[in-house]
């Protein structure tokens, strides 16, 4: 079922059907990836889902859901879901069918940390994000920056919990480059 789904990604990607984005248009995508928290020094695997709206040819908006576990010495971590309303910038060159971006969110994370001989603390708390990236066709590649604040009677391991993190993606939907 895996390679089935990875050769359906490769055709979409290689096909006309999947250059980017036109006005006017809906984008789907998913994206996982690699975050890097300095802060715990611990290293998770993400996953993302993202739905978009062109309002111009080079400029969309979205919400983002995504969601990881950092876990840091084994004995205690940080599960963590982020709901983000997202804003993207393409520099697209007329002709082109791939096109470097910039982007930002904001929005709210619900968490849970826990340790082995400690009760788990639930919160949530407002969030926002850099990132910059590139996309060719449907495939896209970005890092991002994210501001995790975590209430310090909430994670007695580290209030800070921002983290850096590279996602590589797809979308489908969208329209043609322009």
């Amino acid at each position: 079922m895996k390679n089935f789904i990875a050769i359906i990604c490769i055709c979409l990607i290689c096909t006309d059907f999947s250059f980017a984005q036109e006005a006017g248009k809906l984008r789907a995508g998913v994206e996982i990836g690699y975050l890097y928290s300095r802060s715990q020094d611990v290293g998770s695997l993400l996953g993302a889902a993202e739905l978009k709206y062109n309002f111009h040819r080079n400029m969309n908006v979205g919400l983002k859901v995504e969601g990881s576990d950092l876990t840091g010495c084994g004995c205690h971590g940080t599960k963590i879901v982020l709901c983000s309303a997202t804003y993207d910038y393409y520099f697209h060159s007329t002709g082109k069918k791939s096109s470097p971006f910039i982007g930002a969110g904001l929005g709210y994370y619900f968490g849970e940390t826990y340790a082995l001989d400690e009760q788990t603390n639930y919160y949530n708390n407002p969030t926002c994000f850099i990132r910059a990236g590139y996309e060719i066709r449907k495939f896209r590649v970005s890092l991002a920056y994210n501001l995790l604040r975590i209430p310090k009677d909430k994670n007695p391991y580290n209030a800070n919990n921002d983290y850096v993190a590279l996602n590589i993606g797809f979308y489908l939907g969208g329209g043609k480059w322009k």
